[in-house]
């Protein structure tokens, strides 16, 4: 694994396409690093390469900021239930957030709970849009859920 703020000095080469996927990039909490994130990923693409990456869709989660995830049930008695949901505690700032998980295990004879905490900047489309513009990639293009049956939206940017 690499830091996609260091990546140039991290990964040798140049590939045909960098991903960043699963929300990764709002765990850089601020424009600098963003921005700093984008430059190291295009800086490791060949030209012509394609860079993909997935966020939350926070221009509509920020319209009406959420709590949390409501819980979901995953797994069976054979494999071992699990109930898995959020909270995310927002910052004052209103971008940053607090996402705590909780994972509820069913052990035979009981629950156990886990909890994991990370903090996210709810990076819009326009400002990663901004970050990779600035990098010099091109083509750039967002696929929302309904035309990419991705459950995030996704954007995509050459290099030239």
């Amino acid at each position: 694994m690499a830091d996609l703020r260091t990546l140039a000095s991290q990964v040798d080469g140049q590939f045909d396409v960098v991903l960043a996927f699963d929300n990764v990039l709002p765990h850089l909490l601020s424009e600098a690093e963003v921005e700093l994130a984008v430059a190291n990923m295009a800086s490791r693409l060949r030209p012509g390469g394609l860079l993909m990456a997935s966020i939350r869709d926070y221009d509509r989660i920020l319209a009406e900021p959420p709590p949390g995830e409501v819980p979901r049930v995953l797994g069976d008695d054979a494999t071992g239930r699990r109930i898995v949901f959020q909270l995310w505690d927002w910052l004052p700032d209103g971008l940053t957030y607090d996402l705590r998980l909780f994972i509820l295990r069913h052990n035979g004879g009981g629950w156990e709970t886990k909890e994991h905490t990370t903090r996210y900047r709810a990076l819009r489309r326009y400002e990663l849009s901004a970050a990779l513009a600035k990098a010099g990639l091109t083509w750039i293009r967002w696929l929302m859920p309904d035309e990419s049956r991705y459950y995030q939206p996704i954007v995509t940017a050459r290099k030239s």
